[in-house]
């Protein structure tokens, strides 16, 4: 199964919606390379911290990795996530993502998550993804909410839609005198 029918299942199953507890990363063992390269073109995050994004950045591209079209990073994604949780949610839900993002990170850094190649990182990520352990649900249900939302802003963002995906601009250009015949066949519907 390739990339995109994945994107366009899990799309699918989720209806990208973009759902509650997205999870908070809180792992002070990143480098300051890291964050530096984060922050690079002046980006000051919401809500994370630059070792956060920095994480956030690295996750997301691991569920959503560089193929034929642009990795989750390169488009922005860990940015989105920080504005949403940052200037969207409130204090409540913050505290709420907070909790399990706190979780999902002191899970991943028993396994020496940030410090694994890809593949290794990948097994990690679908070992907790299948977990049917009570002991891990936390971690488990803060994980699917990033994924899931990691996959709503990639899906939604601008160049991927125009570039990637399939794209008919609507309302698309407007043309006020056309026969039936010239619009398809058929009315469009509103």
């Amino acid at each position: 199964m390739n990339r995109r029918e994945i994107l366009k299942y899990a799309a699918l199953a989720t209806g990208a919606a973009v759902s509650g507890t997205l999870t908070s990363i809180i792992l002070s063992g990143c480098g300051s390379d890291a964050a530096e390269k984060a922050m690079a073109d002046g980006y000051q995050p919401k809500y994370f911290s630059e070792n956060e994004i920095s994480n956030l950045r690295s996750l997301v591209d691991v569920i959503l990795p560089k193929t034929d079209s642009p990795s989750a990073s390169e488009v922005g994604v860990h940015r989105i996530m920080d504005s949403m949780v940052g200037e969207v949610y409130t204090a409540d839900r913050q505290a709420e993502f907070r909790k399990g993002y706190t979780a999902l990170m002191e899970h991943l850094n028993k396994t020496s998550f940030f410090n694994k190649k890809t593949e290794e990182q990948v097994q990690i990520l679908q070992t907790l993804e299948g977990s049917k352990d009570e002991a891990t649900k936390l971690v488990r249900d803060a994980y699917l909410d990033m994924k899931q939302q990691s996959i709503a802003y990639y899906l939604s963002n601008e160049e991927i839609g125009e570039k990637y995906l399939s794209y008919l601009p609507v309302p698309g250009k407007y043309e006020a005198c056309i026969t039936v015949e010239e619009a398809g066949g058929k009315l469009w519907a509103i």
